[in-house]
C-alpha cells in the first residue's frame, strides 16, 4: 500500500520494520521477531533496520523478558530502540523514591514483579528501591543508555509519541517526543515527514498522510503491530 498524498520515501534497497508499543508482552515480541525473520527470508533486500517505538516495559507480565529479548536481538540485527515515557519512568525510579511510588501506579508494579520483586508498602518504599537497584543490571542500564528519543531515515521520522508542530526537531523537548498527544495527532502538518509513532492506542494501525500510529494496545488486545516500509510503500507484517 502506498502512502497516499505523501512525498516521503526511503532510499531504494532499504527496508524498515517498525514495531509498536510492547508493554511487557514478551511472547508477542518473540512472535514479531519470527514474523520479521520469515518476511526477510521470503523477500530479501539490501539493507534492513528494525525500529522499536518505545514503551517496552510496564503493564504486561514480562517486562524483564522483553528487555532481554531486545538486548539479544540488538546483537544479531540492526536494531534501533526508541525510548518511550515508560522507559524514562523506569530510569527515574532507580534514583528517587517518589518517582518509584508514582511508577508503581502506572505499570511499574508489573515490571518489578517480572524481576521477582514484590513492592513494599509506602512506608518501606526505600527497601523496594534498594532491591530494584540491585536487580537492574549494568548490562540493562547500558542498553537503556543506547536508546534514542528520535531516529530519522529518509523522510521517515521515528519517535515514541510524536512531535510538536512548528518546532524544529533539534528543539523538541523530551516531553514532546514521549508524551504529546492531541497537539500532534490533530495537527495538519505538511513538513514532508511521515512520523511513525506509538503511545496513543488505536484499534488498528492508523495510516495518515503525515503519520503512522503503530500502538495497537498489545497488553490489552494481544496484538503487537509491525509494518515494513520500502520507498513510499508499506505493508503489515
Amino acid at each position: 500500500m502506498s502512502l497516499s498524498g505523501s512525498i516521503a520515501s526511503l532510499p531504494a534497497g532499504q527496508r524498515i520494520y517498525a514495531v509498536g508499543d510492547i508493554h511487557g508482552m514478551a511472547g508477542l515480541l518473540d512472535g514479531v521477531f519470527a514474523r520479521i525473520d520469515a518476511d526477510m527470508a521470503l523477500a530479501p533486500t539490501e539493507t534492513t533496520t528494525e525500529i522499536y517505538l518505545g514503551d517496552f516495559v510496564d503493564r504486561g507480565p514480562d517486562s524483564a523478558g522483553v528487555i532481554q529479548l531486545l538486548m539479544a536481538r540488538s546483537q544479531i540485527r540492526d536494531v534501533v530502540c526508541i525510548a518511550g515515557n515508560h522507559e524514562i519512568y523506569l530510569l527515574e525510579s532507580l534514583k528517587d523514591t517518589a518517582a518509584l511510588t508514582r511508577w508503581l501506579g502506572i505499570g511499574g508494579r508489573e515490571t518489578l514483579m517480572s524481576y521477582g520483586i514484590v513492592p513494599a508498602r509506602d512506608a518501606d518504599i526505600a527497601v523496594t528501591q534498594a532491591e530494584w537497584d540491585r536487580c537492574f543490571s549494568p548490562a540493562e542500564r547500558g542498553f537503556f543508555g543506547t536508546m534514542r528519543l528520535r531516529h530519522q531515515i529518509g523522510s521517515f521520522l521515528f519517535v515514541h509519541a510524536g512531535i510538536r508542530p512548528g518546532v524544529p526537531l533539534e528543539d523538541q523537548s523530551v516531553d514532546d517526543l514521549t508524551l504529546i498527544r492531541d497537539d500532534f495527532l490533530l495537527a495538519q502538518r505538511n513538513d514532508g515527514l511521515i512520523v511513525v509513532h506509538g503511545h496513543t492506542p488505536v484499534a488498528e494501525v492508523d495510516i495518515r498522510s503525515n503519520r503512522i500510529n503503530l500502538d495497537t494496545g498489545a497488553y490489552l488486545t494481544g496484538k503487537l503491530s509491525c509494518i515494513a516500509i520500502e520507498q513510499d510503500r508499506f505493508r503489515l507484517v
